[in-house]
């Protein structure tokens, strides 16, 4: 018995020697640190206060990015932003792969709607996945949805803003004429054009079938009943249905007689 108290006492002295070893006691200390930075550094994250900026500028990056098309700069801000978020979850121990999993269709989502024109639906889509995400990869999914309430609010408004503020970076610019088109310039709306029926004109360009005509000094987009008609020619308008104006060729019911 004496024999293996000292083994014993021996045992724990040598471990005691081992632990105050420099090398040894700083590999334990900076492990022991370790854990206390990862858990500083996701109690930062998901503080309430530091989630909902991260919501914000996720929101207002990838918001911005579908508005103004700035070659993914503000979408991979946006993306930075909910990926910061989605860290400072993961690292609180809140995050599953659904969750991530819905966040990423969501960004495809929206990406696909930046190519593929869906009117809205894959962008709503997008917005509704990538929400979910962020809600259920929360520890509390109510304290979740509230900072993504207003992150969401604010970051409207931010988009509001920025919008109004540079009206000609829109993505509505791609799609619409930027040039009035008025009378002054030869033109006419389609609203005018009933009064044109059996009004007789001259081929600008060549119809075939379709084209321009000049009826007095109104420039008019027509189209034939079929056939084609060189520039130059007469032409009377037969039919008019919304913006299709219809002409046929003007013949010369008339011709000269031959010596």
């Amino acid at each position: 018995m004496s024999k293996l108290y000292r083994a014993g006492s021996v045992g724990a002295a040598s471990l005691m020697l081992i632990a105050s070893m420099p090398g040894i006691a700083g590999a334990a200390a900076s492990s022991a640190a370790g854990p206390t930075a990862i858990s500083a550094l996701g109690g930062f994250l998901t503080h309430p206060v530091v989630t909902t900026l991260l919501l914000m500028i996720g929101i207002v990056g990838i918001g911005l990015e579908l508005l103004l098309w700035t070659s993914g700069l503000l979408g991979t801000v946006g993306v930075l932003g909910f990926g910061l978020y989605f860290l400072g979850n993961y690292l609180a121990g809140g995050v599953g792969s659904l969750d991530i999993g819905l966040f990423v269709l969501g960004v495809i989502l929206l990406l696909l709607e930046l190519i593929i024109p869906s009117f809205g639906i894959l962008g709503i889509a997008g917005t509704i996945s990538l929400f979910s995400g962020v809600i259920l990869a929360a520890e509390s999914p109510q304290a979740a949805a509230l900072s993504l309430t207003i992150a969401f609010v604010i970051g409207l408004a931010l988009l509001f803003f920025i919008v109004k503020k540079f009206p000609q970076r829109g993505i509505w610019n791609r799609l619409i004429l930027k040039e009035e088109l008025t009378s002054e310039q030869g033109f006419v709306s389609s609203s005018f054009k009933l009064h044109l029926i059996g009004q007789t004109g001259t081929s600008l360009t060549p119809l075939r079938p379709s084209g321009t005509a000049l009826f007095g000094e109104d420039r008019i987009d027509v189209v034939t009943e079929g056939g084609f008609i060189t520039a130059g020619k007469a032409v009377r308008v037969v039919h008019v249905e919304g913006n299709r104006v219809v002409v046929h060729e003007e013949k010369d019911e008339h011709p000269a007689p031959i010596d």
